[in-house]
């Protein structure tokens, strides 16, 4: 006995995605990949899962980016809206212990970074000379040159904790000498 589709009636089971009749809201359409938290043993690379992407979930993803662009054109209707927000959250990042990417180390020692175009939080190190050289960005086992540009880095905080008593101990010395001047 087979089990047909409840909307179009289409033989359920292998390859039953192409006995689908085009408008049929259970047609395959694409794939999900979900992070299974395994590793390949022999890569190191993550082991993916993958789950079919039905018509009706796609179409629901859509009216979805469809709303959160409405929202965004609300919300900075115009480019100087726009690069104000940017600002803003320029600024809040400051506030929050990130700096210019161009401050960030250049001796090997890893860092966070936030790139442009993405809302994830990456490990990061700078390779090669300044200002030719590399941000290389790491992401599960994975290590390449961003292409987009890293618009913020933050020290680890044992690392930021190093540079504050670095920084602190180089004000005390301008202090010792601009007072050794002044007498």
């Amino acid at each position: 006995m087979s089990v047909r589709c409840e909307h179009c009636g289409a033989v359920a089971g292998y390859g039953h995605e192409l006995g689908h009749k085009s408008d049929c809201p259970s047609r395959i359409v694409g794939h999900k990949t979900f992070a299974t938290g395994k590793h390949c043993p022999q890569t190191g690379f993550p082991i993916l899962r993958h789950e079919p992407l039905t018509a009706c979930e796609g179409d629901a993803l859509w009216a979805r980016a469809k709303q959160e662009e409405a929202a965004r054109a609300e919300r900075m209707p115009d480019e100087q809206a726009a690069i104000r927000a940017l600002w803003d959250a320029h600024q809040r990042l400051k506030e929050l212990g990130w700096h210019e990417p161009q401050y960030c180390p250049k001796d090997g020692t890893q860092f966070k970074v936030i790139e442009l175009g993405s809302t994830g939080i990456f490990d990061c190190y700078y390779q090669g000379d300044w200002p030719k050289g590399h941000y290389m960005v790491m992401d599960e086992h994975d290590c390449y040159p961003t292409s987009t540009g890293v618009a913020m880095y933050r020290l680890y905080p044992e690392d930021e904790e190093k540079r504050k008593q670095k920084m602190a101990e180089a004000a005390a010395r301008f202090k010792t000498e601009m007072e050794a001047e002044d007498r």
